[in-house]
């Protein structure tokens, strides 16, 4: 059962969802819905039964977090996932989650707001190799690490990982002291993921804050806000919103 203790809260810790758990037990929390996605936090402990399954009708995907999990979609071969790494299910891939490693095996999961279990999945025949010589957006598994070997960590940069009929997400690294400056986005509800530092957003009319590794951070359409990178490393953080017209 998916608990919603508060929907589309400004920012949802890390350390508090977890700590409203006991350890090694699998449970679901509901962070928001944008009117695109339905987003949910999901503790899967390793030995938890799998439940394949196939969505036919929209693109399901996942930020890996705490531990390690398993994932089999489609006909493609099993992936293992990292922290932050990016994880989809194109729409009539049956998709196969196993967690594998850690206490406990996390992941938040970006669905569509009407999705269900109903159809399910059943075991391919064969195998094939998960996007071979194919580059982002849009892969089965997308690595985080794999960007950060890439550009490195001296400069700013960002790289599309997702973008479909519902999002467009980026993986974005700034360096420290760097500031998005004041930015709004009249039309459309936006979220974030902080993925490695440490952020300050600071939002129209509120005090500002800090977001931390693993919390989530909301800010609804019409809102004004800016964000910068402190601390003493740069930070990585994952933006959700509409998809590019």
């Amino acid at each position: 059962m998916i608990s919603v203790p508060t929907m589309n809260s400004r920012i949802a810790r890390h350390s508090e969802i977890m700590g409203r758990h006991a350890e090694g037990t699998p449970w679901a929390e509901q962070l928001l819905e944008d009117g695109r996605n339905r987003a949910v936090w999901i503790s899967g402990p390793p030995g938890t039964p799998p439940d394949p399954h196939i969505h036919p009708d929209f693109n399901e995907w996942w930020i890996a977090l705490d531990g390690r999990t398993q994932w089999q979609i489609g006909q493609y071969e099993p992936v293992v996932s990292s922290w932050g790494d990016i994880i989809m299910a194109p729409a009539g891939f049956a998709h196969d989650i196993r967690p594998k490693e850690g206490v406990q095996a996390i992941r938040l999961g970006v669905t569509h707001p009407n999705s269900n279990h109903d159809i399910k999945g059943v075991t391919p025949c064969r195998l094939i190799p998960v996007d071979d010589g194919q580059t982002n957006p849009n892969l089965i598994h997308t690595k985080m690490k794999s960007f950060v070997d890439s550009n490195g960590t001296s400069t700013d940069w960002t790289e599309i990982v997702v973008s479909d009929n519902r999002n467009y997400a980026t993986y974005t690294h700034e360096l420290s002291g760097h500031s998005s400056g004041v930015e709004m986005n009249p039309d459309e509800n936006l979220w974030w993921v902080v993925l490695q530092g440490k952020i300050v957003w600071s939002v129209e009319g509120q005090e500002s804050f800090v977001a931390d590794r693993g919390d989530v951070v909301y800010v609804e359409k019409g809102v004004s806000y800016s964000i910068v990178t402190t601390g003493d490393s740069s930070s990585i953080r994952l933006t959700v919103s509409a998809p590019v017209i």
